[in-house]
């Protein structure tokens, strides 16, 4: 399955948007924290003009605690469709771990370095059958994730791009005031910061 979905700078804080959306019916079905090590073979090669290239190359140590008791551990890779710097689609190969540090010690062993730590907090709010994820991410701010549950294997890329656009426009219908901005990439933001 091939996966769409956006993510935009939210222009208010998360105080604001619970206020708005609990009075429009959303309820929060999950909270979690996320702490993402990004792991590449080319972390020396890494400058300000190729990080799309070096990230779309990496994996993820995921450590995801949702709910203050689940608590799952994983190993990522996420091939993405990447056009004109603008993520398309993307679909994700996980590996539960028992042992995040085990698995860190094993890609190091084999030529991995940490490339960034991505950390954030997650609330997850719902309505009928829409969920828009908001992202407290260290360094970076109050990001939305919005992901489509539809299959987008035989879309175009201008199909896409229309698809995202839609998107902004039905989160935008209840009064979330975001960038028009879709394609946030929290690590590729963190990464940036250190070249401006």
């Amino acid at each position: 399955m091939k996966q769409v979905e956006i993510t935009t700078i939210v222009k208010k804080n998360l105080k604001e948007i619970d206020n708005i959306l609990s009075k429009q019916g959303f309820k929060i079905i999950r909270k979690s924290n996320i702490k993402d090590r990004y792991m590449s073979q080319e972390t020396k090669k890494l400058n300000k003009d190729n990080i799309i290239e070096i990230l779309s190359k990496s994996l993820i140590i995921r450590y995801l605690n949702v709910n203050n008791k689940d608590i799952i551990k994983k190993l990522t890779y996420k091939n993405k469709n990447i056009n004109n710097n603008k993520l398309l689609t993307e679909e994700k190969i996980d590996i539960n771990v028992d042992d995040l540090d085990k698995t860190e010690r094993l890609l190091s062993a084999v030529g991995f370095e940490k490339l960034i730590d991505v950390n954030y907090d997650v609330i997850v709010y719902q309505k009928d059958n829409l969920e828009f994820a908001f992202q407290q991410v260290e360094g970076l701010g109050l990001l939305l994730e919005y992901e489509s549950t539809k299959d987008y294997e035989n879309y175009t890329n201008n199909e896409i791009l229309e698809e995202k656009k839609k998107m902004i426009d039905e989160v935008k219908k209840y009064n979330i005031d975001i960038s028009n901005d879709f394609d946030i990439k929290k690590a590729f933001e963190l990464i940036k910061k250190r070249f401006d």
